[in-house]
């Protein structure tokens, strides 16, 4: 008898290439637990993935989703010295996907408490997003003068909500068919289509920015810094079906921009979880608390049942903007 139920990415292409697998887990090794998923989230990362243009997937026969909610079925000293006992609601981000199962086993360092109080659908939306947009504003230091491109997005939208909330002037960038919800984040606006949006960001700063939070590798996006400032890239967004080649390659260049003029980073929540795994698990109870008493605006869920799952990821390629597909497993 099969312990769990997985998606799998069969092949690269559309949505039919995903299959739903039973599979045997592995018993829990020292201080491992199970963890019994209910929600997952279908993003942007899971769509490229399931393409075939993910740096982090060169190979298909993965299981798509980096972050989960669920129950904690079985737990170790590690989880209990941790709080997290059996029949916890926990929340988390894996580092290097694999949550779109049924169960989950698992170090309990890479989990959180969901707080009483929010819903597990709502939780669902935020780890990744999350902890990449809060990391990312991390890594600016305190540059007073921010600029996030795709304020509209999932990433961005948290970024801008950071951003501002510790002070920091912050001006975003959209298309014009977003930009409306990134307006009622309470922050200028220019659309990155224009001719001179960066003039017109800049200006709208009142001078040159400190730092910008960037998903799409434009070389533009360092015309509008002053040159001490510091670029942070969440993402890089390659030609359609260059995206692998593309993102190293950004990759790459930024590494090399590292002491530059502008400086350079790239923000990455894998090697993060890997590396730092207190400081994430803070920023994400930190993050999830926000969500919970309202300091934080995170997108609104759009259920799918777990056997409706490709038409959850045929959505996710069409999700509006303030808006998140996620699973009920």
């Amino acid at each position: 008898m099969a312990d769990r139920r997985a998606v799998l990415v069969s092949r690269f292409g559309d949505s039919t290439s995903l299959v739903l697998a039973e599979q045997s887990i592995r018993p829990p090794r020292g201080n491992e637990v199970v963890v019994r998923v209910t929600h997952a989230s279908v993003g942007t990362t899971d769509v490229l993935a399931r393409r075939g243009g993910y740096v982090f997937q060169p190979l298909p026969g993965f299981t798509p989703g980096y972050d989960f909610v669920g129950v904690l079925e079985t737990e170790s000293a590690v989880s209990v010295a941790l709080g997290l006992r059996t029949g916890a609601r926990v929340a988390g981000v894996l580092p290097r996907m694999g949550s779109h199962v049924t169960r989950l086993v698992l170090s309990p360092t890479f989990l959180v408490a969901v707080p009483d109080g929010l819903d597990s659908a709502a939780a669902a939306t935020a780890p990744l997003d999350a902890v990449t947009a809060g990391l990312a504003l991390r890594m600016t230091g305190d540059a007073p003068r921010v600029l996030v491109q795709g304020a509209s997005g999932a990433v961005g939208s948290i970024a801008v909500q950071l951003a501002t909330q510790e002070g920091r002037t912050v001006v975003g960038t959209a298309s014009s068919r977003t930009r409306a919800f990134a307006e009622e984040l309470g922050i200028p606006v220019v659309d990155y289509r224009g001719a001179d949006w960066m003039g017109q960001a800049r200006r709208a700063a009142g001078g040159p920015f400190d730092a910008a939070i960037d998903h799409t590798g434009a070389p533009q996006v360092r015309q509008t810094l002053a040159p001490d400032g510091i670029l942070v890239h969440t993402a890089f967004a390659g030609r359609a079906g260059h995206e692998r080649a593309d993102s190293l390659r950004g990759s790459a260049e930024a590494a090399g921009r590292r002491r530059g003029h502008p400086r350079e980073r790239v923000c990455s929540v894998p090697y993060f979880l890997l590396t730092k795994r207190p400081r994430y698990r803070a920023l994400l109870s930190g993050l999830l608390a926000a969500i919970d008493d309202g300091r934080l605006r995170v997108a609104a869920p759009e259920v799918y049942a777990f056997d409706d799952l490709w038409e959850a990821d045929r959505a996710a390629e069409r999700v509006e903007p303030g808006r998140k597909v996620v699973l009920a497993v």
